[in-house]
């Protein structure tokens, strides 16, 4: 199974970013919807990182005569809020009664009061990361959203002194596309950012572009770049000379890699799916995955990543366990979803324990779900008549037979169902160019500056403090008399 890209990620990382499936020993399901699959992304490009919930802040213009309140949309909590896009119910994790759109108040310092200048909503669906403002007040500009740095339309937005918006922009309106993707990515956000700021006479914002390293990590990144918006019309201004080649000559191996990765994934979608060669527990559950989704058309009734039970071999300690897990779903599971099983080292002893499940279990109990079941067809037929009692849709597969994309999905993809072998062997080739192109730019670029092993150890963590900073820089401690707005 190819690595996963890590500019453009399948479908199938998507549904593990959505969902996380935490098994019991009786093999119960505790199916927990978070952003962040961590325990299924151990193979996957991108780190896990974590956020705290989004809250109420104070900025202060450099004078502290000015001051920007951001109220945040109320949230049940994260994982209502994860739950509801996982649903695709909008707005998501929604509290009720509570803060319907995130909003701002500008104020402006009279004495030892506060007048106001304006109140309006925000571009952001919950709340903007950090924020500026002009000692003017003429402007306000807000950075990225929470919980998803360096995606969407308000990754800065600027606002004029009436609340109005002068530009939003997204990060492809500030940066190549091509720069983009060599920046550090996490499961949730690009961390292309450092801690920004406005010019001295208040017309400029100075966006600090990170310079990435050529691991492409979340780590100390090679320094950053100025990049200027004008505020008062949105326009973007890059730098240029020395600083820009040098930054862009660090960032190409890791964009070519990423179109190496792209490619792959492409050659990988488009030919058929064979099994793993190996008994890796990691390499056949995302067989499983996709021999589903290749099988059968996508399950309304499951709620994302579907649980897949690798049996080991008998020989193994935990072979027990596992098998008593197995048998167990056919008395306790209780939600309609994609259930997928293997065992590449003892099919027989999977068969059997499948057709014990079914025979102890309860007539009917999986109405409404799927039952993927990669077996050689000399122990298919039992295997099927067995799991009829349970009411589920079953649907056994020889994992020694390659498996076609379905049709839908080459159109999907621009491939012509007839052609789906030249195009696979096209994107192969591609994934081998870029590849190589990596290699040679890789040894043209400097050297990444040594990183310690505290910063190593810590690369999850280091690029989200930069932002946190950034966020808190502007923020002061206020005397109680001059709290922000409720």
């Amino acid at each position: 199974m190819p690595d996963f890209p890590r500019w453009s990620y399948p479908e199938e990382y998507d549904d593990m970013r959505n969902t996380l499936v935490v098994y019991g020993r009786d093999g119960m399901q505790l199916l927990v919807r978070l952003l962040v699959a961590a325990a299924l992304l151990a193979s996957a490009p991108a780190s896990a990182d974590s956020w705290m919930p989004a809250m109420q802040k104070t900025y202060l213009s450099s004078n502290k005569t000015v001051r920007l309140t951001v109220i945040p949309r109320d949230l049940e909590d994260q994982l209502s809020y994860f739950s509801d896009k996982v649903d695709g119910k909008e707005p998501a994790g929604q509290r009720k009664g509570g803060e319907p759109q995130a909003r701002a108040i500008l104020e402006r310092r009279n004495g030892r009061a506060w007048t106001k200048i304006w109140q309006a909503p925000l571009a952001n669906e919950v709340a903007p990361v950090s924020a500026l403002v002009t000692n003017s007040a003429s402007y306000v500009v807000t950075f990225d959203n929470w919980h998803s740095a360096g995606f969407g339309d308000n990754v800065v937005v600027i606002y004029r002194a009436d609340g109005s918006q002068v530009r939003s922009m997204r990060l492809v309106d500030i940066l190549p596309e091509d720069y983009i993707r060599a920046l550090p990515t996490s499961v949730s956000s690009i961390w292309w950012s450092g801690e920004h700021a406005l010019s001295n006479d208040g017309r400029q914002v100075e966006l600090k572009v990170v310079i990435p390293n050529s691991r492409g990590a979340i780590d100390t990144p090679r320094g950053y770049l100025n990049v200027l918006i004008d505020l008062a019309t949105g326009a973007v201004s890059l730098p240029s000379g020395a600083e820009w080649d040098a930054a862009m000559a660090a960032a190409a191996p890791l964009t070519a890699r990423s179109k190496a990765s792209e490619a792959t994934w492409r050659a990988f979608a488009i030919a058929a799916l064979t099994a793993p060669k190996d008994d890796k527990v990691a390499d056949w559950r995302r067989y499983l995955y996709q021999a589903a989704k290749r099988l059968a058309p996508k399950n309304q009734n499951a709620m994302g990543f579907g649980p897949e039970w690798i049996l080991p071999s008998e020989n193994e300690p935990d072979f027990v366990e596992r098998a008593r897990d197995i048998r167990s779903i056919f008395t306790n599971w209780d939600k309609p979803d994609d259930l997928m099983f293997a065992s590449p080292s003892a099919p027989e002893a999977m068969a059997r324990t499948l057709k014990e499940g079914a025979e102890s279990g309860v007539p009917g109990r999986l109405a409404g779900s799927r039952l993927f079941v990669a077996l050689p067809e000399a122990l298919a037929g039992d295997v099927r008549s067995a799991l009829k009692s349970t009411g589920a849709t079953v649907i056994v597969f020889d994992p020694s037979n390659p498996i076609p994309q379905r049709s839908e999905t080459l159109r999907e993809m621009g491939v012509a169902p007839d052609q789906a072998e030249a195009e696979a062997t096209k994107a192969a080739a591609a994934a081998k160019q870029f590849e190589a192109d990596a290699v040679r730019l890789e040894a043209l670029a400097s050297p990444a500056p040594a990183m310690s092993k505290s910063d190593d150890a810590d690369t999850e963590e280091v690029m989200a403090d930069v932002l946190d900073a950034a966020a808190d820089h502007a923020t002061e401690d206020i005397q109680r008399s001059d709290n922000p707005h409720d």
